[in-house]
Protein backbone atom coordinates (compact mmCIF):
# COMPACT_ATOMS: atom_id res chain seq x y z
CA UNK A 1 0.00 0.00 0.00
CA UNK A 2 1.13 3.69 -0.51
CA UNK A 3 1.01 6.06 2.50
CA UNK A 4 0.59 9.20 1.48
CA UNK A 5 2.54 11.53 4.37
CA UNK A 6 -0.13 14.59 3.83
CA UNK A 7 -3.22 12.31 4.02
CA UNK A 8 -1.48 10.30 7.06
CA UNK A 9 -0.82 13.89 9.08
CA UNK A 10 -3.82 15.46 8.41
CA UNK A 11 -6.32 12.92 8.95
CA UNK A 12 -4.76 11.86 12.38
CA UNK A 13 -4.28 15.84 13.08
CA UNK A 14 -8.31 16.03 12.61
CA UNK A 15 -9.15 12.99 14.52
CA UNK A 16 -7.48 13.68 17.63
CA UNK A 17 -8.58 16.90 17.67
CA UNK A 18 -11.89 15.28 17.86
CA UNK A 19 -11.17 12.89 20.11
CA UNK A 20 -9.47 15.15 22.46
CA UNK A 21 -12.48 17.33 22.22
CA UNK A 22 -15.16 14.43 22.68
CA UNK A 23 -12.97 13.69 25.93
CA UNK A 24 -12.95 17.49 27.62
CA UNK A 25 -16.87 16.61 26.94
CA UNK A 26 -16.82 13.72 28.38
CA UNK A 27 -14.54 14.61 31.42
CA UNK A 28 -16.59 18.32 31.78
CA UNK A 29 -12.82 20.14 31.59
CA UNK A 30 -11.91 23.32 29.17
CA UNK A 31 -9.68 22.52 25.73
CA UNK A 32 -8.76 26.37 24.15
CA UNK A 33 -8.57 25.79 20.75
CA UNK A 34 -4.67 26.40 20.22
CA UNK A 35 -4.04 23.81 23.12
CA UNK A 36 -6.18 21.10 21.56
CA UNK A 37 -4.70 21.96 18.00
CA UNK A 38 -1.08 21.46 19.60
CA UNK A 39 -2.27 18.38 21.52
CA UNK A 40 -3.42 17.02 18.37
CA UNK A 41 0.00 17.85 15.84
CA UNK A 42 1.87 16.20 18.49
CA UNK A 43 -0.46 13.02 18.31
CA UNK A 44 -0.20 13.59 14.51
CA UNK A 45 3.46 13.58 14.81
CA UNK A 46 3.52 9.90 16.50
CA UNK A 47 1.70 8.65 13.51
CA UNK A 48 4.60 9.03 11.69
CA UNK A 49 5.75 5.72 13.34
CA UNK A 50 4.38 3.47 10.55
CA UNK A 51 7.11 5.16 8.47
CA UNK A 52 9.61 2.72 10.85
CA UNK A 53 10.62 -0.69 10.78
CA UNK A 54 8.47 -3.07 12.49
CA UNK A 55 9.43 -3.23 16.51
CA UNK A 56 8.15 -5.48 19.02
CA UNK A 57 4.73 -5.60 20.37
CA UNK A 58 5.96 -5.09 23.71
CA UNK A 59 7.78 -1.58 22.62
CA UNK A 60 4.55 -0.31 20.19
CA UNK A 61 2.47 -0.71 23.16
CA UNK A 62 4.79 1.50 25.46
CA UNK A 63 5.50 3.63 22.38
CA UNK A 64 1.55 4.47 21.99
CA UNK A 65 1.17 4.81 25.82
CA UNK A 66 3.60 7.11 25.75
CA UNK A 67 1.84 9.26 23.36
CA UNK A 68 -1.46 9.40 24.87
CA UNK A 69 -0.51 10.46 27.67
CA UNK A 70 1.77 13.20 26.06
CA UNK A 71 -1.67 14.12 24.02
CA UNK A 72 -3.35 14.52 27.23
CA UNK A 73 -0.74 16.04 29.44
CA UNK A 74 -0.33 18.92 26.33
CA UNK A 75 -4.55 19.23 26.05
CA UNK A 76 -5.16 19.17 29.94
CA UNK A 77 -2.39 18.91 31.72
CA UNK A 78 -1.15 16.71 34.91
CA UNK A 79 -4.49 17.46 37.15
CA UNK A 80 -6.70 14.81 35.63
CA UNK A 81 -3.90 13.09 33.31
CA UNK A 82 -4.89 9.23 34.33
CA UNK A 83 -8.40 10.45 33.59
CA UNK A 84 -8.70 12.24 30.09
CA UNK A 85 -5.96 9.26 29.00
CA UNK A 86 -8.60 6.31 29.38
CA UNK A 87 -10.90 8.53 27.74
CA UNK A 88 -8.91 9.37 24.78
CA UNK A 89 -8.08 5.65 24.44
CA UNK A 90 -11.56 4.28 24.95
CA UNK A 91 -12.78 6.70 22.08
CA UNK A 92 -9.86 5.80 19.81
CA UNK A 93 -10.82 2.59 20.00
CA UNK A 94 -14.50 3.28 19.40
CA UNK A 95 -13.71 6.27 16.82
CA UNK A 96 -11.49 3.70 15.18
CA UNK A 97 -14.09 0.96 15.40
CA UNK A 98 -16.62 3.71 14.10
CA UNK A 99 -14.52 4.38 10.59
CA UNK A 100 -13.76 0.92 9.82
CA UNK A 101 -17.62 -0.03 9.47
CA UNK A 102 -18.71 2.82 7.59
CA UNK A 103 -15.64 2.07 5.67
CA UNK A 104 -16.96 -1.76 5.14
CA UNK A 105 -20.76 0.01 4.18
CA UNK A 106 -19.44 2.38 1.51
CA UNK A 107 -16.56 0.14 0.06
CA UNK A 108 -14.42 -2.04 1.63
CA UNK A 109 -10.93 -0.27 1.59
CA UNK A 110 -7.73 -1.54 2.91
CA UNK A 111 -5.96 -0.62 6.19
CA UNK A 112 -2.57 -0.98 7.15
CA UNK A 113 -1.17 -1.47 10.41
CA UNK A 114 2.94 -0.82 11.40
CA UNK A 115 3.94 -0.44 15.22
CA UNK A 116 -0.14 0.26 16.35
CA UNK A 117 -0.45 2.92 13.66
CA UNK A 118 -3.12 2.59 11.28
CA UNK A 119 -3.30 4.26 8.29
CA UNK A 120 -7.00 3.89 6.40
CA UNK A 121 -7.03 4.16 2.85
CA UNK A 122 -10.25 5.62 3.03
CA UNK A 123 -12.07 8.84 1.49
CA UNK A 124 -12.01 12.42 3.48
CA UNK A 125 -16.13 11.91 3.57
CA UNK A 126 -15.97 8.50 5.14
CA UNK A 127 -13.23 10.44 7.96
CA UNK A 128 -16.24 13.09 8.41
CA UNK A 129 -18.51 10.81 8.71
CA UNK A 130 -17.16 8.50 10.65
CA UNK A 131 -15.65 11.30 13.37
CA UNK A 132 -19.18 13.28 13.84
CA UNK A 133 -20.94 10.08 14.22
CA UNK A 134 -18.22 9.10 17.23
CA UNK A 135 -18.68 12.90 18.09
CA UNK A 136 -22.73 13.12 18.35
CA UNK A 137 -22.61 9.49 20.55
CA UNK A 138 -20.04 10.81 23.14
CA UNK A 139 -22.05 14.22 23.19
CA UNK A 140 -25.18 12.87 23.64
CA UNK A 141 -23.37 10.44 27.02
CA UNK A 142 -21.92 13.70 27.93
CA UNK A 143 -25.21 15.48 27.86
CA UNK A 144 -26.39 12.38 30.30
CA UNK A 145 -24.02 12.86 32.14
CA UNK A 146 -24.51 16.43 32.59
CA UNK A 147 -28.09 15.91 33.64
CA UNK A 148 -27.15 13.72 36.30
CA UNK A 149 -24.53 16.05 37.97
CA UNK A 150 -27.09 19.21 37.92
CA UNK A 151 -28.65 17.98 41.22
CA UNK A 152 -27.96 20.41 44.17
CA UNK A 153 -25.76 20.29 46.23
CA UNK A 154 -24.20 21.84 49.69
CA UNK A 155 -21.16 24.13 49.91
CA UNK A 156 -19.45 24.46 53.08
CA UNK A 157 -16.40 26.66 53.49
CA UNK A 158 -14.67 28.47 56.28
CA UNK A 159 -13.42 32.57 55.84
CA UNK A 160 -11.68 33.82 58.84
CA UNK A 161 -12.39 31.01 61.08
CA UNK A 162 -16.39 31.86 60.24
CA UNK A 163 -18.25 28.72 58.69
CA UNK A 164 -20.96 29.09 55.64
CA UNK A 165 -23.08 26.94 53.98
CA UNK A 166 -24.25 27.06 51.07
CA UNK A 167 -27.17 25.54 48.52
CA UNK A 168 -25.29 25.21 45.76
CA UNK A 169 -25.83 23.99 42.05
CA UNK A 170 -23.53 21.82 39.61
CA UNK A 171 -22.82 23.54 36.11
CA UNK A 172 -20.96 22.00 33.59
CA UNK A 173 -21.07 25.36 31.67
CA UNK A 174 -18.62 26.49 34.83
CA UNK A 175 -14.89 25.72 33.42
CA UNK A 176 -13.61 28.71 35.22
CA UNK A 177 -9.92 27.76 36.59
CA UNK A 178 -7.24 29.48 39.07
CA UNK A 179 -4.07 30.06 36.02
CA UNK A 180 -1.47 30.10 38.51
CA UNK A 181 -2.97 27.13 40.18
CA UNK A 182 -5.36 25.36 37.52
CA UNK A 183 -7.84 25.09 40.49
CA UNK A 184 -11.35 25.06 39.76
CA UNK A 185 -13.21 27.78 40.99
CA UNK A 186 -17.04 28.15 42.99
CA UNK A 187 -18.70 31.07 42.18
CA UNK A 188 -20.60 32.73 44.75
CA UNK A 189 -22.99 34.95 45.61
CA UNK A 190 -22.50 38.55 47.27
CA UNK A 191 -25.77 38.38 49.16
CA UNK A 192 -25.11 34.55 49.81
CA UNK A 193 -22.53 36.25 52.33
CA UNK A 194 -23.65 39.37 53.17
CA UNK A 195 -23.73 38.73 57.17
CA UNK A 196 -19.58 38.77 56.78
CA UNK A 197 -19.33 41.19 53.98
CA UNK A 198 -21.31 44.07 55.63
CA UNK A 199 -18.74 44.86 57.78
CA UNK A 200 -17.03 45.88 54.79
CA UNK A 201 -16.71 49.04 52.47
CA UNK A 202 -16.79 46.43 49.62
CA UNK A 203 -16.12 42.86 48.38
CA UNK A 204 -12.77 43.04 47.22
CA UNK A 205 -11.70 45.04 50.62
CA UNK A 206 -13.25 42.42 52.71
CA UNK A 207 -12.21 39.78 50.76
CA UNK A 208 -8.55 41.23 50.24
CA UNK A 209 -7.36 39.53 54.08
CA UNK A 210 -8.13 36.07 52.54
CA UNK A 211 -5.60 33.89 52.34
CA UNK A 212 -4.92 32.83 48.42
CA UNK A 213 -6.17 36.42 47.69
CA UNK A 214 -6.79 37.30 43.95
CA UNK A 215 -8.33 39.02 40.95
CA UNK A 216 -9.88 35.74 37.97
CA UNK A 217 -10.41 37.09 34.91
CA UNK A 218 -13.74 35.79 33.66
CA UNK A 219 -15.61 35.84 29.70
CA UNK A 220 -19.06 35.83 30.47
CA UNK A 221 -21.66 36.67 27.54
CA UNK A 222 -21.92 40.00 28.93
CA UNK A 223 -18.35 40.33 28.29
CA UNK A 224 -14.91 40.26 30.42
CA UNK A 225 -14.50 40.52 34.11
CA UNK A 226 -12.78 40.41 37.03
CA UNK A 227 -13.96 38.44 40.42
CA UNK A 228 -11.98 38.47 43.20
CA UNK A 229 -11.30 35.02 44.68
CA UNK A 230 -9.80 33.35 47.62
CA UNK A 231 -8.40 30.19 49.24
CA UNK A 232 -10.76 29.17 52.12
CA UNK A 233 -9.69 27.53 55.15
CA UNK A 234 -11.78 24.44 54.53
CA UNK A 235 -14.30 23.62 52.19
CA UNK A 236 -16.29 20.39 51.25
CA UNK A 237 -18.74 19.78 48.78
CA UNK A 238 -21.78 17.09 49.55
CA UNK A 239 -25.56 16.45 47.17
CA UNK A 240 -28.62 17.88 48.86
CA UNK A 241 -30.10 14.61 49.71
CA UNK A 242 -27.23 12.98 51.37
CA UNK A 243 -25.74 15.88 53.43
CA UNK A 244 -22.97 13.96 55.93
CA UNK A 245 -21.74 12.56 52.80
CA UNK A 246 -19.30 15.46 52.16
CA UNK A 247 -15.80 15.20 50.25
CA UNK A 248 -12.95 17.82 50.83
CA UNK A 249 -12.70 19.88 47.24
CA UNK A 250 -9.36 21.53 46.74
CA UNK A 251 -11.23 24.66 44.70
CA UNK A 252 -11.47 28.68 45.18
CA UNK A 253 -14.29 30.40 45.50
CA UNK A 254 -15.01 33.86 43.82
CA UNK A 255 -17.14 36.17 45.01
CA UNK A 256 -19.67 38.15 42.46
CA UNK A 257 -22.07 40.86 43.07
CA UNK A 258 -24.33 40.77 40.57
CA UNK A 259 -25.07 36.98 40.69
CA UNK A 260 -28.49 35.49 41.57
CA UNK A 261 -29.24 35.28 44.80
CA UNK A 262 -31.55 32.64 44.69
CA UNK A 263 -28.30 30.85 43.19
CA UNK A 264 -26.07 30.95 46.48
CA UNK A 265 -23.21 29.22 44.57
CA UNK A 266 -22.77 27.63 41.37
CA UNK A 267 -20.20 24.77 42.32
CA UNK A 268 -17.99 23.53 38.51
CA UNK A 269 -19.43 20.13 38.19
CA UNK A 270 -15.49 18.46 38.39
CA UNK A 271 -15.91 19.13 41.92
CA UNK A 272 -19.03 17.47 42.75
CA UNK A 273 -19.03 14.30 44.85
Amino acid sequence: MVIYLDVLLLSNLWADYALLHAAASLAHLPLPRLRGLLAAGIGAAFALTVLLPPLPAALCLIFRAVAAFAVCAAAFGFRHLLRTTALFLGLSLFFCGTVYALSRIRAPVGFYTRNTVIYADVSLMTLLLGTALAAGISAYFSRRNAVRQSRSLLLHFRISGRDFALHALSDTGNTLRDPFTGKPVAVCAAAALESWLSRYPDTVTALSSCKGFRMLPVRTVTGARLLPAFQPEAVTVSRSECPLAACRADLLIAVSDDAAPETPAIVPACAAP
